[in-house]
């Protein structure tokens, strides 16, 4: 009787094993679709560096992920384009004098992902991250959780391409 639940139980353990051990999102992707160029971001912004910063990212994250080649846009099966609409910081934590501990520091950035050849939009979205800094802090501080949210909105780039179903 011990024999057999332990026999059950890591049978179990193996299947969920092998079921959950293996995702990939390049499943996802037409076959005919292999390379995506990511021209230099618009920004309405008066913050230095943040276009070439977020531009950067993403370039990097898919050189890193693999799935897709880098090319030059004339080259490209997706191009992705966005412009940054807006960077804002937002009270946190006010303490009971009203000063300021803490900030959110949000980007609100506004992406498309195009496939060249037949023109089809294959997501557009606006999207809103946000870093945190103190309320004292200073410019390093707010380029810093400007930093943060700009990690989080290239990585939501990154899976609203390759997850495209």
């Amino acid at each position: 009787m011990v024999y057999n639940k332990l026999v059950l139980f890591y049978s179990l353990l193996v299947g969920l094993s092998i079921s959950c051990g293996y995702y990939s999102f390049t499943g996802s992707i037409p076959s005919d679709i292999k390379t995506v160029a990511v021209p230099l971001f618009d920004d309405n912004t008066s913050f230095p560096g943040v276009r070439e910063d977020l531009t950067n990212n993403v370039i990097d994250a898919f050189i890193n992920d693999n799935t897709l080649q880098v090319v030059p846009e004339s080259k490209a099966d997706l191009l992705i384009t966005g412009t940054i609409l807006s960077i804002r910081e937002k009270a946190a934590i006010i303490t009971t004098g009203e000063d300021v501990e803490q900030y959110e520091v949000y980007v609100n950035v506004k992406v498309k992902c195009i496939e060249i050849k037949s023109g089809k939009v294959w997501w557009e979205k606006t999207l809103r991250r946000f870093g945190i800094m103190g309320g004292l802090e200073n410019l390093d501080a707010r380029n810093d959780a400007i930093e943060t949210a700009l990690i989080e909105i290239t990585q939501d780039v990154l899976d609203n391409t390759l997850a495209n179903w």
